[in-house]
């Protein structure tokens, strides 16, 4: 008999999650909104509405009779996205709408283990708890009162109006119960662990297994690459322009250094950072990954000032593009080397290292070709595999 049942309403690691499920030969269904198959939702939907979920990394892999598509929330929620554009949405009503026909299939299956992820799993994992089944939750964020208490300490420092980005009370409340519903907790990183224990959460209840680049697609743009670079440090940060995100810092660390760096940002602008990008800086909106992959390619080194990132995923995209990075403390993504790493709310240790890289150049290209062999390490068949061996020892 297959014994684990997967679902989620998003794009995410569940699909990852469901292909590992399917190589221990212990699949029996993925729940998701829609996904490309032989007369799916997906395909015909993906036609006429932009679905990015239709076609997820590894997807042509996975055994199409046991995938079940619920397209109707995520087509709902698109609807009202469209228009009334100006309302801010967390997919609370639709990922409960999703969560809740979960819980009805979960009540009917024999199987013995669910795997869902958090804000779409509430109503599954208390199912799971009432019929005996055991659970695994994948938690992909940072809880909003640790990121909350450094956006205002870094609010504080800038004399910066804080923009509210926190989940709804409801939405706070479904996580907190998801979590102590589930029988285990998938992580990404260590910093996203160490946070959830400080909470309360007991360590034996949590798993840290990294994430993954696709690392054929983002190793192009070292081949697109000059093989030296000349003029200022090309300093790229790309994710939300954000006091969260801690670009000021990066603001204050690129200014203290002047002409030997020009910095580009690329990502959807925050109202509280409008009136403090420095003229110099060169912006720009949200771009495609084969546009991004060009920028990865343009530059030399990516920073990510994060206050409090779980993971990072444009971190591991640069290094496999080939650049060095410098992340804080903050951010989960793994890093070859200690010294990539710099504290929280610290623009100076920001500015030493970039000025490491703007007074030695051969090390730019070194620690790039570090940065590319480290990143190939992390490939979905790697992460697929460490999954495996948990659901080896949650169903055992």
């Amino acid at each position: 008999m297959n014994q684990i049942i997967l679902g989620y309403a998003g794009v995410h690691e569940i699909f990852q999650l469901a292909l590992a499920a399917h190589e221990l030969g212990e699949l029996e269904r993925l729940w998701c909104s829609t996904m490309d198959g032989p007369k799916s939702w997906g395909r015909a939907l993906s036609r006429v509405v932009n679905v990015p979920s239709a076609k997820p990394l590894g997807y042509q892999m996975l055994p199409w009779d046991r995938v079940k598509e619920y397209p109707w929330p995520v087509v709902v929620q698109r609807l009202f996205k469209k228009l009334l554009p100006w309302r801010r949405s967390e997919h609370f009503h639709t990922n409960g709408w999703f969560d809740d026909m979960m819980a009805r299939q979960l009540a009917k299956s024999k199987a013995s283990l669910f795997v869902g992820a958090e804000t779409c799993a509430a109503a599954s994992l208390k199912a799971c708890r009432a019929t005996g089944k055991k659970s695994l939750l994948e938690v992909a964020g940072i809880p909003d009162e640790f990121l909350a208490g450094e956006a205002e300490k870094a609010a504080s420092k800038f004399g910066m109006k804080l923009q509210n980005q926190r989940n709804s009370t409801a939405m706070s409340f479904r996580k907190e119960q998801e979590m102590a519903y589930a029988t285990h907790i998938l992580c990404c990183s260590d910093i996203q662990a160490k946070i959830l224990k400080q909470k309360g959460l007991p360590e034996d209840k949590l798993t840290v297994i990294p994430l993954w680049v696709d690392h054929a697609y983002w190793s192009i743009a070292s081949t697109m690459r000059a093989v030296e670079s000349t003029g200022p440090l090309k300093v790229l940060y790309a994710g939300a322009i954000s006091l969260r995100k801690g670009v000021p810092y990066l603001l204050e660390a690129t200014k203290a250094l002047g002409k030997d760096v020009a910095l580009s940002l690329v990502g959807a602008l925050s109202s509280e950072m409008v009136s403090s990008l420095p003229a110099e800086a060169r912006f720009r909106p949200y771009q495609s990954k084969g546009e991004l992959r060009g920028l990865y390619a343009e530059h030399d080194v990516l920073v990510m000032p994060s206050l409090g990132d779980s993971f990072g995923f444009v971190a591991l995209e640069a290094m496999s593009s080939g650049l060095p990075v410098i992340v804080t403390d903050h951010c989960g993504v793994p890093v070859p080397d200690p010294s990539w790493r710099v504290p929280a709310h610290d623009s100076e240790a920001i500015a030493k290292r970039l000025a490491h890289y703007a007074t030695n150049r051969t090390r730019v290209r070194e620690d790039g070709a570090k940065a590319a062999a480290f990143a190939g390490q992390f490939t979905p068949g790697s992460y697929r595999n460490q999954v495996r061996e948990l659901y080896r020892t949650m169903l055992a």
